[in-house]
């Protein structure tokens, strides 16, 4: 693996978009944390209509079985070509994952999934493209947590300015960092998941949670050494369907074992206490 760390940063801005697009700031912060980083960075986009041109011309294509659709990807000088059109300055990119947006759902599990197999590093870091740095030094701290620990959970700060405690039941699929070898090992995200257009991140900490469970030795941490502004979310909640949350719940059950997937009590792995450190720092 040729690099410290894989960011792999989930993105989809959709047509009719009103905003400016959040993953430039997100970048442009990733840019100005470090120069001499020795990390990349493979956006992978849930269909952003914007990018379409990236089906007809790319780098690669990878055929998805039994599916309409296909994987693309741009790297290199077909790469550097799309980011001077689209005015993106960030050194660190190294692959542009695309998956047209054939079918209405949230796709993000698939795309990002595959954006992990394209990747080049041990240690994987999963960031929402509205979720950019407020901590400082943030990616030489991860580097450095990665010494330590195997599954890194980062604070979040909601567009409140409320910090998300430790004690909070909530899971999140962005600001985590987890060895590649966890990752693989447990089918990264659940592309299941894409029958509901939700349930990505509950399906992901559940199977990492369990793998924790079989595997004492490994070490997991909550902290604000890196920590992000959740500045921009809800956009793939137009594809979320009616009645999803009594569908979702019998599938996951189905799946995991667990009747309830909200609930602390039913899924121990939405309590930290009992499974991922504390390590804030006050």
């Amino acid at each position: 693996m040729n690099f410290n760390l894989s960011i792999v940063i989930c993105h989809f801005l959709p047509e009719h978009f009103n905003g400016e697009n959040p993953l430039i700031k997100t970048l442009d912060i990733i840019n100005r944390q470090n120069k001499n980083l020795n990390i990349e960075i493979i956006i992978a986009d849930d269909g952003s209509f914007y990018n379409k041109e990236i089906t007809k011309s790319y780098s690669g294509k990878i055929e998805i079985k039994d599916d309409i659709r296909d994987i693309y990807y741009i790297e290199e000088e077909k790469l550097s070509d799309f980011l001077n059109l689209k005015n993106i300055k960030n050194p660190f990119i190294k692959k542009w994952v695309y998956l047209p947006k054939l079918i209405k759902c949230m796709a993000k599990a698939k795309v990002a999934n595959y954006a992990v197999q394209l990747s080049n590093s041990d240690n994987l870091l999963f960031l929402d493209d509205d979720n950019y740095f407020i901590s400082k030094n943030s990616i030489n701290e991860i580097i450095d947590l990665f010494k330590n620990y195997d599954f890194i959970v980062g604070q979040i700060m909601d567009n409140n300015n409320r910090l998300r405690q430790y004690k909070s039941s909530r899971v999140q699929g962005t600001t985590i960092g987890i060895k590649r070898k966890i990752f693989n090992n447990i089918n990264g995200f659940g592309e299941w998941t894409e029958n509901f257009s939700c349930g990505v991140d509950s399906d992901f900490w559940f199977k990492v949670y369990k793998y924790f469970q079989n595997n004492n030795s490994l070490k997991s941490c909550y902290t604000n050494k890196f920590s992000t502004y959740d500045s921009c979310s809800k956009r793939w909640k137009r594809f979320t369907k009616i009645l999803q949350d009594f569908k979702l719940k019998k599938e996951f059950n189905k799946i995991h074992g667990c009747k309830n997937y909200k609930s602390k009590r039913l899924n121990p792995s939405r309590n930290k206490k009992v499974w991922i450190e504390n390590i804030i720092e006050q």
